[in-house]
């Protein structure tokens, strides 16, 4: 891609100040018909070391309302999300609806030099093709802008970058050894465009030895991508969720849940694991292992119960517990997974979800929030997204507490008959339970396409609250102990 660019292209510079008023003033239009349409938007821009990116961002900047935009640099990012996985810093920084992301180095940065340099990292191109088609299929456009220049050009440039900055610009830039050779990048460059260039984001490789050239072209690309977009957004219709019965095993229907334990026993083995789990949280926090635990189920299944008998003995500066409700106003204005990223936890620590993103394929599909194509493809977003957080070294247990419908009937009378337990129970919750069988036909699904090798749902029988909550112990022991073996 890189040898069929044409590096001799110039402008004049007074057809270059011209056009640069025109092409401003037009993408200040377009800036603000995104915003009334709520379409949020992400350019990036890569190229060599010393292509003068942050001056032709400055330029571009000029051009836009301020209050419609941030900034970004990988390279800042990666120093702040040290711990977390590899897209942390940037789904933390995606655009609401309506703003942009501008980035001068983007989440191929920290790849592009681990590649060069010969590092091992646990990402690849795929990962990365996966990342942007999840935000594209959300309603995202984002534009790939690549700056080629010669190695002539580059040495230049690094001159005069030297005669502003000092001879040690670039550790500032790089925070270590001055970028490898030309020829060590150009390869890894030919092999990111191929490995990357596709129908959810294209490459654009402009030509930069002449900066005001490559400015004008940056708008033109933008001008293309827009209304590009635009067009296709015009002739997209969403689809209504309309029920239907897939044809997948009935899971649910399989689960015994008429197992119990008695009172005594349960007393003597919830301390016992209680005990253990505050060994490990520590050991843990040791070996720098952080951990997730999900807890979906239905309503009066005992999500709270088991969470408060996990946590009781941990130590509260090495957990929290995230209760996830209704999408609030500043959350509706990102993709459905934003919200869950941000919580994700430190090393050594744990994260605990009362309800998760598993509410794209539950309530969000019942109740019609998503449309049929948002919770179908969420599948596989969602196993793509855990898989990620395991490979990082993320340990994820996921419970499904089960009941039957009799139960749940008692336990909401039980909370309706009783002063300290009615803020328990609303009007929703009667609602939801005449919707008991699309809601089965959804948890079905979910467990039948989301178990996975690296996540295992573990379905809960709940009928038993004290059976329920030892086995949610036992599992989550067992899994902190497999892993700290095998650390």
């Amino acid at each position: 891609m890189l040898n069929s660019v044409d590096l001799s292209l110039t402008v004049d510079k007074d057809d270059y100040e011209e056009q640069f008023e025109i092409y401003a003033d037009k993408l200040g239009y377009l800036q603000r018909k995104l915003r009334d349409l709520e379409i949020p938007v992400i350019i990036l821009f890569e190229g060599w070391h010393g292509s003068l990116r942050g001056t032709l961002v400055n330029r571009l900047l000029s051009a836009l309302d301020p209050r419609g935009f941030k900034v970004h640099s990988a390279a800042k990012s990666d120093c702040n999300y040290k711990e977390k996985p590899y897209f942390a810093p940037f789904w933390s920084e995606l655009p609401s609806k309506g703003a942009f992301s501008i980035y001068n180095g983007s989440w191929y940065f920290r790849k592009l030099e681990n590649e060069v340099r010969s590092k091992e990292d646990n990402i690849s191109y795929e990962d990365i093709n996966i990342f942007e088609r999840q935000l594209t299929d959300d309603g995202y456009l984002i534009v790939k802008i690549f700056l080629h220049i010669s190695h002539q050009k580059q040495k230049k440039n690094w001159e005069k970058l030297e005669k502003i900055y000092g001879k040690e610009w670039h550790k500032v830039t790089f925070n270590e050894e001055e970028p490898k050779a030309y020829d060590d990048y150009y390869s890894v460059y030919e092999k990111m465009l191929d490995e990357t260039d596709g129908n959810n984001a294209n490459w654009h490789v402009l030509p930069a030895e002449d900066l005001h050239y490559a400015e004008l072209k940056t708008f033109e690309v933008l001008f293309a991508e827009i209304e590009s977009y635009l067009n296709r957004k015009e002739h997209v219709t969403k689809k209504l969720y309309a029920p239907s019965e897939p044809d997948i095993p009935n899971i649910l229907s399989r689960v015994d849940l008429s197992v119990k334990v008695d009172k005594e026993y349960y007393k003597e083995e919830l301390k016992k694991y209680q005990k253990r789990l505050r060994t490990l949280q520590f050991d843990l926090y040791k070996h720098k292992i952080p951990a997730v635990v999900v807890f979906e189920g239905w309503d009066a299944s005992g999500k709270g119960g088991a969470i408060q008998r996990l946590t009781s003995f941990l130590d509260p500066l090495g957990y929290q517990v995230i209760p996830i409700g209704v999408p609030n106003v500043v959350e509706k204005q990102y993709h459905y997974f934003w919200r869950f990223w941000q919580y994700l936890p430190q090393n050594g620590e744990i994260t605990i979800f009362d309800r998760s993103w598993y509410g794209r394929v539950l309530v969000e599909r019942v109740e019609g929030f998503a449309a049929t194509e948002e919770w179908q493809r969420a599948y596989q977003e969602i196993n793509e997204t855990e898989e990620q957080w395991v490979r990082h070294g993320i340990l994820l247990a996921k419970f499904w507490l089960h009941i039957d419908k009799d139960v749940q009937y008692q336990r909401f009378e039980e909370r309706e008959n009783n002063p300290d337990k009615e803020w328990k129970i609303t009007e929703e919750d009667w609602r939801n339970r005449e919707k008991w069988h699309k809601y089965e036909v959804a948890v079905n699904e979910m467990l039948y396409r989301t178990s996975t090798d690296y996540a295992p749902w573990t379905i809960v029988e709940a009928n038993s609250k004290y059976y329920a909550r030892l086995k949610v112990l036992a599992t989550v022991v067992d899994l902190f102990e497999r892993a700290l073996k095998n650390n």
